[in-house]
């Protein structure tokens, strides 16, 4: 992207405040409008008067080229399609894919226009070789370790919640399984990759582990992030910073 980018933000929580940080920090971003709940209550977060809003529709009808989600996958559903007809668009909630009429709706907005839909790698790692490798890949299976709490169960539940399509993971923990759809989106699909959600009573850690197999190759990536005290890891908001700068661009070295 060159000059000024409009940039529209949805949710304002651990993630969506330090991409909020980042865009800030930035002379070639302006910040068309920052989407929340509940504008009301949360102040004006130092934003220029009239970006925090809680209308959708007053947020789509503002020009933007660049929309980031880090709200909810059902935003992603209901928003994804329409803004997609004149702005790419980042999801962090890449759970709401495993919805197939929900993919397909971006895959057509998005052929139609020609615009981008950006799914960010969020707390795992490998994502670049998962699909650099797909013809080679046989199997994947991403098995996730948290506290009952942090999963929305619980905080007592112990042992293997879920077992089976990475699709059907993302249809019951909605909100703790992006990774997941990642792995997915980057390499064998959602009914082809095999999740596993492990509950552990006080677990204070967020781990994920990657095993994918395939002819010559075996990989296994584990991933620990400390929760911040909700879905979110420590390491995820400065993976979306990340993802943002390499959507936007910018001089100097880069490694993608």
């Amino acid at each position: 992207m060159t000059g000024i980018t409009r940039v529209g933000v949805i949710g304002a929580g651990a993630i969506g405040q330090a991409i909020l940080e980042e865009l800030r920090s930035r002379p070639d971003v302006e910040i068309a409008f920052v989407l929340v709940r509940n504008a009301g209550k949360r102040g004006d977060q130092g934003l220029a008067a009239g970006i925090l809003i809680s209308d959708a529709e007053e947020a789509l009808r503002r020009p933007v080229d660049l929309v980031i989600e880090a709200a909810m996958p059902e935003i992603v559903a209901r928003l994804a399609p329409v803004t997609l007809a004149g702005a790419d668009f980042c999801a962090f909630s890449s759970t709401a894919l495993a919805d197939r009429a929900t993919e397909d709706a971006v895959l057509e907005a998005a052929h139609a226009s020609g615009r981008r839909f950006y799914v960010p790698h969020g707390a795992v790692l490998g994502l670049d070789g998962i699909g650099d490798g797909c013809g080679l890949i046989e199997s994947v299976t991403i098995t996730t370790i948290k506290s009952g709490k942090s999963l929305g169960v619980d905080p007592d539940a112990e042992g293997v919640l879920y077992e089976g399509s990475a699709r059907g993971a993302c249809h019951r923990f909605p909100r703790n399984v992006n990774v997941h759809a990642a792995v997915s989106l980057a390499g064998l699909g959602f009914d082809q990759t095999v999740s596993r959600i492990v509950a552990v009573p006080g677990q204070a850690e967020m781990m994920h582990q990657i095993e994918v197999t395939g002819p010559g190759l075996n990989w296994d990536l584990r991933i620990s992030s400390r929760s911040l005290g909700g879905v979110t890891g420590a390491y995820t908001p400065r993976s979306a910073v990340g993802s943002v700068r390499r959507i936007l661009g910018g001089e100097g070295i880069s490694v993608i």
